[in-house]
């Protein structure tokens, strides 16, 4: 067929998609399972019409599934897949594509055995046929808006689950064409091997997404730039990693997605990161319209009759195995792991939700023709596709229903009433503004406000009491948006870093998933779990801090942490005042919801700028150089965009903007960076710090300081761990220190060091350069300042001065008496 004809027909094919979408968008089927409708329709009317015989000419073919089709939609869903949420739930949907599919595999495999099949055979059918394709489902939970954790786990299943399920096939199909065989002495080969093409696949392109995202930033990308970058990394990646690295094609493009998405988009201009989004939106649509008619075509009914009764034996241990899995493992999963439960409603939804699609058709087409029982193998897809997609799709609209999945919550009602409200009220000034223009009668006015009010009042049915409890969430809620449109607008003006933004946001996502979670358990472990960052961080410090290697890259690291938190502290602060001017402003709210929040929001305050005052105090120098270059750095910033705006709205020319942007550029560049908050220690100053030191040298200071390292910790940090094993000694030069002991299990705070004091000498004295446990728990009280010195250094300038000694063995007697407490 021409070219020409092949992309006329291409074209009218996507027009008969949308206009029967329009034709039947009241009709209660999902848009997917009509296309297949309409190309079975067509397919069959092409056997007798002559203007339709090219139609023919047009069925699925596993090159097109997945080098046209699948690489798009795996790239849109992980694109627009909730990352957050993902990894919270990643433990389940990995349960779910992986055991789950090995079970549904051997279930439907052994069991077709039985029907003749040879057992290699039938299990490469189990492989294929558990791929999961809701695209079905997954709009109807848009639609009917399902609760946000069913749609990922869902979505994320069939990310990972068309992984799988084509990682086994092609497993299988290697033993079953005969190229090798397959034993119980090759199972660590095979485990090993889907672990290599799994992970792998996942590892190239999360580094093909990240690298795109920082090759877009550093370009300063425009929508056209970051629109053909997303389709280059969709089709790139999933190539590049099926075809020349042989690993999963399908986790690659999931994972450049999210790596994109995540740390892509959010550092891009807002209208490239929506322009984004809606392309592919676009790009998805046109698709799947065309997947699924295809799959419509594809299938000649008549030609199943003879594999129905196989079929239907097929589709029973399909729904066996899958109710194993989602009834059996899931509750399993989230009970050992201590996860949110699954409800027994969400897992209906899962288990009859199990649809099959052109993934499963294209993997059966590329079975070799030669293959004993590829006929059946094919015909059994067909029908099983056919039967989930025209019975489950339809019938998940009423099964969500009968489960009162589709119905509004406590907590969304109350959402709904405040936005009625506002869209009465708006409606209102509009209307009040045609009739004090004269633009319409009095009559009308009074007819249209009659018909507003019917049209925005919804009745109240709470009592006072839990009236009270609605309206603070409501407020709450109200406070979280607004806190997260103050954070955007920091991060836009260069008030905080992308790292600092994302971690912050994700804080801002977690407090929204405790409040809308109906377990009070829940909400309690949500608002209180730490996000990853900070444990990571944490982890990392712990890792580092007793390493005499380290300690260089650690005193750099715990300065930048030190600028991070104050940049932290600064963004809570401009955002908890943009909550309360919020607060003042909606009269709308109860006064005294309004009240109590206001009075979280002003402790919250008063302690972020507690914390700034503390490190305004103890490092006047470094907080005024970090204050010059944030109000440096916000206000270019601002101008920048400002600049940006004017020129995408034809305010500015573009040799002007081309001036302005150089000139900021500059400036923003000249910015110092931030050094140390403290400079390094002088011999004279050395011999200040601690009474240990008086009298020395200044030789003997100077050789000290410097080897010793400068670090800074912030309030809360732990500096050394009880039985923590360590060879460096200590000096506190600025702060104050805590210092705890775990007894009967738990830490009791014996005693306070401050500036002057020393750490660590009980191993100086009796254990020489030897690590040695540490026998307490120190931990910073306010921001601090260190001086860590290595046993060997201290020791030297002990030998040299056996004062050093004395007044060392002076200070331990005292605390080790009874009254006092040893470190």
């Amino acid at each position: 067929m021409p070219l020409s004809e092949t992309v006329l027909i291409l074209a009218g094919l996507l027009a008969v998609a949308i206009v029967s979408a329009g034709l039947f968008r009241k009709v209660p089927i999902p848009y997917t399972v009509l296309l297949v409708i309409i190309g079975m329709v067509l397919g069959a009317s092409s056997q007798v019409s002559p203007a339709l015989a090219p139609l023919e000419e047009f069925r699925l073919s596993p090159d097109l599934v997945f080098f046209i089709f699948l690489p798009a939609l795996i790239f849109e869903a992980g694109f627009n897949l909730d990352a957050r949420q993902l990894v919270k739930e990643l433990i389940p949907v990995l349960v779910l594509a992986i055991p789950a599919l090995v079970i549904s595999t051997v279930v439907v495999g052994v069991g077709l055995s039985f029907l003749g099949l040879e057992l290699i055979t039938a299990l490469l059918f189990g492989a294929l046929i558990s791929a999961t394709d809701p695209v079905a489902v997954i709009a109807l939970f848009r639609e009917l808006g399902a609760p946000h954790r069913l749609t990922v786990l869902v979505e994320g299943e069939s990310l990972l689950n068309d992984a799988t399920a084509i990682v086994v096939f092609g497993i299988l199909l290697t033993v079953a064409v005969g190229e090798g065989a397959l034993s119980w002495s090759d199972a660590d080969a095979v485990v090993i091997e889907f672990v290599r093409v799994f992970v792998g696949g996942a590892l190239v392109g999360a580094l093909l997404g990240l690298f795109a995202s920082e090759l877009l930033y550093r370009l300063h990308s425009g929508v056209t730039a970051v629109l053909t970058m997303s389709v280059v990394i969709a089709y790139g990646s999933f190539i590049l990693a099926e075809h020349t690295l042989h690993v999963s094609g399908v986790m690659a493009g999931a994972a450049a997605a999210i790596a994109l998405a995540g740390f892509g988009m959010t550092r891009l201009r807002h209208e490239a990161s929506d322009a984004a989004r809606e392309i592919w939106e676009v790009i998805a649509l046109i698709c799947n319209s065309l997947l699924f008619l295809l799959v419509g075509l594809s299938v000649q009914v008549t030609e199943l009759v003879g594999a129905i009764g196989p079929a239907a034996i097929a589709m029973t241990l399909i729904l066996a195995a899958r109710a194993a899995a989602v009834y059996g493992l899931v509750p399993v999963t989230t009970r050992l792991f201590s996860l949110p439960h699954v409800s027994s409603s969400e897992r209906h939804i899962m288990w009859w939700g199990g649809l099959k699609g052109g993934l499963a058709i294209a993997i059966v087409l590329s079975i070799p023709e030669d293959l004993p029982g590829r006929q059946l193998l094919l015909e059994m897809t067909l029908l099983i596709v056919l039967f989930t997609l025209l019975v489950n799709a339809p019938t998940i609209r009423p099964l969500m229903s009968w489960l009162q999945l589709d119905r509004l919550t406590d907590d969304e009602r109350v959402e709904l009433r405040h936005a009625l409200q506002s869209a009465r009220q708006h409606a209102g000034e509009v209307l009040e503004r045609f009739r004090t223009s004269g633009l319409i009668s009095e009559k009308a006015h009074t007819e249209v406000n009659r018909a507003g009010e019917e049209t925005f009042t919804m009745e109240v049915i709470e009592g006072e009491g839990e009236q009270r409890i609605r309206d603070l969430y409501l407020a709450a809620l109200l406070a979280l948006r607004k806190e997260l449109e103050e954070l955007t607008t920091l991060y836009n003006t260069g008030v905080i870093p992308q790292h600092v933004y994302l971690d912050m946001r994700n804080e801002l996502h977690r407090e929204r998933g405790a409040q809308l979670s109906p377990d009070r358990q829940a909400q309690t472990k949500m608002v209180e779990e730490q996000s990853i960052v900070l444990r990571l961080e944490t982890a990392l410090i712990r890792s580092l801090r007793e390493k005499n290697w380290a300690a260089r890259l650690l005193s750099a690291y715990q300065n930048i942490r030190l600028a991070e938190h104050l940049e932290r502290d600064t963004a809570h602060i401009l955002v908890c005042e943009s909550v309360l001017k919020m607060l003042g402003e909606h009269e709308d709210l109860h006064s005294g919801a309004r009240w109590t929040l206001a009075a979280a929001y002003e402790a919250r305050l008063a302690h972020h700028r507690k914390r700034v005052e503390e490190i305004r105090r103890e490092f006047p120098d470094f907080y005024r150089r970090f204050e010059s270059r944030l109000a440096s750095q916000a206000t270019l910033t601002s101008a920048m965009r400002h600049a940006r705006h004017g020129l995408h709205h034809g305010e500015l020319g573009t040799k002007v903007y081309n001036i302005i942007e150089r000139r900021i550029t500059s400036s923003l560049t000249k910015l110092a960076p931030l050094s140390r908050p403290l400079p390094a220690i002088t011999p004279k100053e050395l011999s200040k710090t601690t009474p240990l030191l008086e009298g020395l040298p200044e030789r003997a200071l100077q050789n000290l300081a410097n080897h010793a390292q400068t670090a800074t910790y912030l309030p809360g940090d732990t500096i050394i761990g009880q039985h923590e094993k360590g060879d460096a000694f200590y000096i506190i030069t600025h702060g104050d220190v805590s210092v705890f002991r775990s007894s009967g299990g738990e830490e009791v705070q014996i005693g306070e060091l401050g500036t002057g004091d020393f750490i660590g000498e009980t191993s100086l004295l009796y254990y020489q350069a030897r690590s040695h446990e540490r026998s307490a728990t120190l931990k910073a009280r306010t921001p601090i300042t260190l001086l860590r010195i290595r046993h060997q250094d201290i020791l030297k300038l002990m030998k040299k001065h056996p004062e050093i000694r004395r007044r060392m063995q002076d200070v331990h007697s005292a605390r080790t008496r009874p009254t006092r407490y040893r470190r």
